[in-house]
């Protein structure tokens, strides 16, 4: 799968993972193991620079017939390293704690052991997950290729375009999950970068912002920023209008979660632009309310998505109004990112989309919100 175009645009601004651990202490740390079947090559000890950038070699050594090597390096913070023979060998670690043994065997090193880093082991056990489920999806996409170019049963097609979107969709929740539940802002920012080769970017940049806020490290708040200024880039300048795909949403609701837009394909979604402190959508509320009670059984749902800035009035509002679908928000009113993404210039507003993520009308209000609706489905 390609790496969308936005990656290298935003890692190549990034100098180097280093320095996600705010400490002002240096400390030795030891990485040591066995290399078996690497012959009498060198092995290299490497910093490694995020997002293609040069790698640093901090050290070498020759390795001996056993082919065992010890490295000892000193470092302020937790970073990602890897060590790596002048050929194809390459095992990344992040050094979590000072002693960590890494043996491998060079005809099969993508199956290296690791003990003594727990993140370290973290980061092997995602890998070795993210290949199979890659691979796999890798595998779907080449026959679904063959199949189109081959003329095949229109019935084989539907059911392998299926079966992307569900390996994608599987791909995206597992690397998610990584993102959401990880205490080490190494992994985090690693794993970030993985995500923009299937994630949209809208969805990986809230997921940045919410794992900076919750670990407070400085360098996901910095690919947090830059991945904004290149999603703001790209945002489409022209109306939302009927047949166009709907831009991407990705943001937190109420505890934190990050809700997307895409994750509710197959279903018609009412998204629903509004705000605790706007009148004519408090007003407006009791219709939508009584649309969602009347189609929420036929396939429809809405996606509320609030331009407040004070989370207890949002919550309030929800609470008062009686509005018991998905909810969510960045908490920064006029400067929230969807805003500009579609295109809004005054609330309350909404886009009405279908099952595949194209718009089929936009700001439909009272009799034309009913209307619009019982055409589609009933």
């Amino acid at each position: 799968m390609n790496i969308k175009n936005i990656l290298a645009c935003l890692l190549a601004t990034i100098i180097i993972i280093t320095g996600c651990k705010n400490s002002n202490n240096e400390k030795n740390y030891t990485i040591s193991g066995t290399i078996l079947n690497a012959g009498k090559g060198k092995l290299l000890l490497q910093e490694v620079p995020y997002g293609g950038l040069p790698i640093i070699t901090m050290d070498s050594i020759t390795l001996n017939e056993e082919g065992k090597f010890s490295f000892q390096f000193i470092a302020k913070q937790e970073g990602i390293y890897r060590i790596a023979t002048e050929k194809e060998m390459e095992i990344i670690f992040i050094n979590d704690e000072e002693n960590i043994q890494i043996n491998a065997d060079v005809n099969n090193y993508q199956s290296y052991t690791i003990k003594g880093s727990a993140t370290s082991q973290a980061l092997l056990n995602f890998l070795m997950e993210y290949r199979k489920k890659d691979s796999s999806l890798m595998s779907t996409i080449y026959n679904l290729d063959a199949l189109q170019k081959q003329n095949g049963k229109d019935s084989t097609i539907f059911w392998l375009q299926k079966q992307r979107v569900n390996k994608i969709n599987d791909i995206n929740k597992f690397v998610e999950n990584i993102i959401n539940t990880s205490a080490s802002p190494a992994l985090v920012y690693y794993t970030l970068g993985i995500s923009l080769r299937s994630m949209e970017s809208a969805q990986v940049l809230a997921l940045a912002k919410a794992a900076a806020e919750k670990l407070k490290a400085e360098p996901l708040s910095q690919f947090a920023n830059l991945l904004s200024t290149q999603v703001q880039a790209n945002v489409k300048t022209t109306a939302i209008a009927a047949g166009t795909m709907a831009p991407e949403i990705a943001l937190p609701d109420a505890n934190g979660k990050i809700i997307s837009l895409t994750s509710l394909r197959g279903k018609y979604v009412l998204v629903d632009f509004w705000a605790s402190w706007c009148g004519p959508c408090r007003g407006e509320n009791p219709n939508v309310l009584a649309a969602y009670e009347k189609y929420k059984k036929k396939n429809f749902t809405i996606l509320g998505v609030s331009l407040d800035d004070d989370k207890a009035s949002w919550l309030e509002a929800i609470k008062t109004d009686k509005l018991s679908w998905q909810h969510i928000s960045d908490l920064k009113k006029w400067e929230s990112i969807v805003v500009s993404a579609y295109q809004i210039e005054g609330i309350p507003f909404n886009v009405l989309i279908d099952p595949t993520g194209k718009v089929v009308a936009t700001d439909l209000r009272g009799n034309a919100l009913q209307d619009t609706l019982a055409s589609i489905l009933q």
